[in-house]
């Protein structure tokens, strides 16, 4: 190969290696712009935010990082001054303005505090315990990069293993304890199941977007109204429209760590905060968790949060909570108390199977995992692989496990004494509530009435917790429920295409 051919080899190859990013000329500033945005993490101190970056560094100081800690943030842009580097960054998908690079979270792992399994035959992935991990300019990345001394706990015995995380110079550890009872969570399904009705059968095909705006008629624009959806024993209405994006976008534009999603799959509402698993895929498992301070936003308003005044905006950042890329399974068995977000993460394509399944304790103020716990349900040496749970407290966890072979639904009360999971058999209904295989899309309990609400596609039935059966709700509106819960004496469900929280009375 002759010296020309070299030098031409040597230039395609260096545009090749520079496709990903070019180098602006942002006032004889030395730039970087990302082709896909690079999900951020926010750290601890407090950065004035600034509209404009030169070479000598940033100018038009106008905001502060204090009102996005917690929320998505992204960037496309990084440039380089002579007072360090600044990164303009994006909140909830909206372009904001220029930080410097220190307030991220750089070099950095979060794991849980405490990682401690049932002993069984199965394994643990020592990656599930990671909230994130940052380089050293406070990039997210992705968790299969991070090295780790164990990738795999073996669960069979009992025993303490530390577990060593590194990227970089970022480092964290983890023990991970497998416990000593190796016979917990073996328990007897000796509830006499009572009578349930007759399966009805619910519809074929896709379900429905939203009747008025939120459709391709209408070009999917914002709700103006609110939705009433009455059936003979309830009456469901709007209490929160959720935005469209509260990223910059769900698709090839940005990196997976960042994209929230546009799929919800379970909620939580406790003192007036609405806790929703948001996916970019329904086969994912990893995703977000989104908490809104719904007293602190308006249900309209806040489906666009890109077109809102400067001020409202700020504000409705402030009180919304996205949390990192983590392990939530299918994210349909979620709770809350005061402090933490539980989250069962099991996997929704798993019929029945003998492995135990986790949970996760997630801290509030910051949206990280602070604990992780497996659990198991069998009775004798029958597994039972749960796909539907709900909290009620800190220490109790309620389970739903459809016994498809006897076309029965078997409940479960789960209680944590330190560490340990103890199930028990709490009642069972002789009935499989929907014939044509709709699975369960919503579970809760409602401690009022010391009852379940079960929810398949647009029915919700209701169920003493003993298994007998109390009565259903046929909605007829053809949009899929993706999560149910119960505050008080206020029944919350969620519907799809978009994302609509409805309430109600509790019976």
């Amino acid at each position: 190969m002759n010296s020309l051919s070299k030098k031409s080899l040597l230039l395609v190859s260096t545009l090749a290696a520079t496709s990903l990013f070019v180098w602006g000329n942002y006032s004889q500033t030395a730039g970087r712009s990302y082709h896909k945005a690079v999900t951020k993490i926010a750290g601890s101190g407090n950065y004035t935010i600034y509209h404009h970056v030169s070479k000598k560094g940033p100018s038009g100081g106008f905001t502060s990082t204090k009102y996005f800690k917690h929320a998505d943030i992204q960037s496309k842009r990084l440039l380089a001054t002579h007072q360090g580097k600044y990164w303009q960054i994006i909140v909830d998908g909206r372009t904001v303005g220029w930080v410097n690079q220190h307030f991220f979270a750089c070099d950095k792992i979060a794991v849980a505090k405490k990682v401690s399994l049932v002993q069984d035959a199965s394994s643990f992935n020592t990656r599930d315990a990671i909230s994130f991990a940052t380089d050293s300019q406070g990039t997210s990345v992705d968790t299969s990069k991070i090295k780790v001394s164990k990738a795999k706990i073996n669960t069979s015995s009992a025993g303490t293993t530390t577990v060593n995380y590194q990227y970089g110079k970022a480092k964290a550890s983890v023990n991970v304890t497998v416990r000593a009872d190796k016979d917990e969570g073996i328990a007897r399904a000796d509830q006499t199941p009572k009578n349930g009705p007759k399966a009805v059968a619910t519809w074929k095909g896709s379900s429905k977007s939203s009747s008025r705006n939120w459709n391709a008629r209408h070009h999917f624009t914002s709700e103006t109204r609110s939705n009433t959806f009455r059936a003979s024993d309830l009456t469901l209405k709007t209490e929160l429209f959720q935005p469209r994006f509260i990223s910059l976008d769900y698709n090839k534009a940005a990196d997976r760590m960042g994209q929230v999603g546009v799929i919800p799959e379970g909620i939580s509402v406790k003192n007036n905060q609405l806790t929703v698993s948001v996916f970019s895929s329904s086969s994912d498992q990893r995703g977000h968790l989104v908490t809104y301070e719904m007293g602190h936003l308006n249900k309209y308003r806040v489906q666009n949060l890109q077109n809102l005044g400067w001020p409202t905006f700020k504000n409705y950042a402030a009180h919304i909570r996205v949390s990192p890329y983590i392990k939530l399974g299918h994210g349909q068995s979620i709770g809350a108390t005061n402090k933490y977000i539980y989250v069962m993460a099991n996997d929704n394509k798993v019929k029945n199977a003998s492995a135990s399944e986790e949970i996760l304790q997630v801290r509030k103020s910051d949206m990280q995992i602070n604990k992780l716990w497996s659990f198991r349900i069998s009775n004798g040496g029958s597994p039972r692989y749960i796909h539907n749970a709900t909290f009620a407290n800190d220490h109790t966890m309620y389970c739903l496990f459809h016994n498809g072979g006897n076309n029965r639904y078997e409940y479960w009360k789960v209680t944590r004494n330190g560490d340990t999971w103890t199930p028990v058999e709490v009642g069972a209904t002789q009935s499989n509530f929907i014939s044509n295989g709709s699975p369960v899309q919503g579970f809760a309990y409602d401690a009022r009435h010391d009852q379940f609400y079960l929810g398949f596609n647009d029915y919700l039935f209701r169920i003493a917790k003993n298994g007998n059966y109390r009565g259903s709700t046929h909605l007829h509106v053809k949009r899929e429920i993706e999560g149910v819960s119960v505050s008080g004496k206020k029944l919350y469900v969620e519907f799809a295409q978009r994302g609509e929280l409805t309430v109600g009375n509790t019976k």
